[in-house]
């Protein structure tokens, strides 16, 4: 048995070198409300945020994230009801249940609507006038948990307003009364998530492979009997024969003050070797040496 101390710095800053060849794996929940005053119970705000989240990631190319449908159908399968806030641990459980990286998950934290207007009645032979205005302020907060620590690794809020008016003078006269002011207002806020997202550059464990930049090639994905299977294949260029050390992520170890994460101790628990390619992302292995392997290990070069 082999066991060393992985830092988070060191983790963090090979997996920045994969980027350009591996994206992070995301789920990005649905938005809770938790806007006071206006309920708008009768538009799915959080559900609209969370779409509109998953294109603009999407479009990025940064990010290999879960289709909101699939995402739903995952969560169904595995009993699971969550979003808006999610507590770390359970951040870390659904994460290895879903296979991703990163829960993307927030809150509408503001709906605000506010009316302004003037109204002069028709008096001694002057015309009437109406002046209305209305305008809205959406906010969304939103948070990054790495599923491997609970570790929430990038946080920040999108803001947008959008207003219309209207003047009428003795009845005539016109102006914007504009029904899809929400809509307006979520897409940008949004948009100004996504940005903030991308500039954070969270870090990944890689596509996999032996030619992956941060030694992370795949993870044990089960076992049964003499048969190991691995969550990587084709896609990571992985290749029959081709033999990698299995290593079992222990305790993460924090700062006493802080609390920050500052690594995990791992154990060399074996060797495996790759025995067949069966897909985009799976592998079949056999033992070469150690065990017993458990799903979760990791493989590395």
């Amino acid at each position: 048995m082999k066991k060393m101390f992985v830092p988070v710095i060191l983790m963090t800053l090979s997996a920045g070198v994969a980027l350009g060849q591996a994206k992070p794996r995301v789920a990005v929940l649905e938005f809770k409300n938790k806007a006071q005053g206006y309920a708008w119970s009768w538009y799915q705000a959080g559900q609209a945020a969370q779409d509109m989240l998953v294109t603009e990631l999407v479009k990025t190319e940064k990010y290999r994230v879960i289709e909101r449908e699939r995402l739903d159908a995952l969560m169904q399968e595995k009993h699971l009801t969550l979003s808006g806030d999610v507590d770390p641990k359970m951040a870390v459980k659904v994460g290895k249940q879903l296979g991703v990286e990163y829960l993307i998950v927030g809150n509408v934290t503001e709906m605000n609507l506010t009316d302004k207007g003037v109204h002069v009645p028709n008096l001694f032979g002057n015309p009437s006038v109406n002046v209305k205005n209305q305008k809205m302020q959406v906010a969304l907060d939103a948070r990054a948990i790495n599923t491997s620590t609970g570790e929430i690794m990038w946080a920040d809020t999108g803001k947008a307003e959008t207003s219309d008016s209207s003047v009428f003078v003795a009845g005539a006269g016109g102006g914007v009364n504009d029904r899809n002011k929400l809509d307006r207002c979520l897409r940008p806020a949004v948009q100004e998530l996504a940005k903030s997202l991308q500039k954070k550059a969270l870090g990944t464990s890689g596509a996999g492979g032996a030619s992956d930049s941060s030694g992370v090639a795949g993870k044990i994905a089960n076992v049964e009997g003499g048969t190991i299977y691995l969550n990587v294949g084709s896609e990571a260029g992985v290749k029959e024969g081709e033999e990698y050390n299995v290593y079992r992520v222990g305790k993460v170890i924090k700062d006493p003050d802080t609390g920050e994460v500052l690594g995990q101790d791992e154990t060399q628990v074996g060797r495996i070797k790759v025995s067949a390619v069966k897909g985009a992302r799976l592998s079949l292995g056999t033992k070469v040496s150690g065990g017993p392997f458990k799903q979760g290990d990791t493989i590395r070069n």
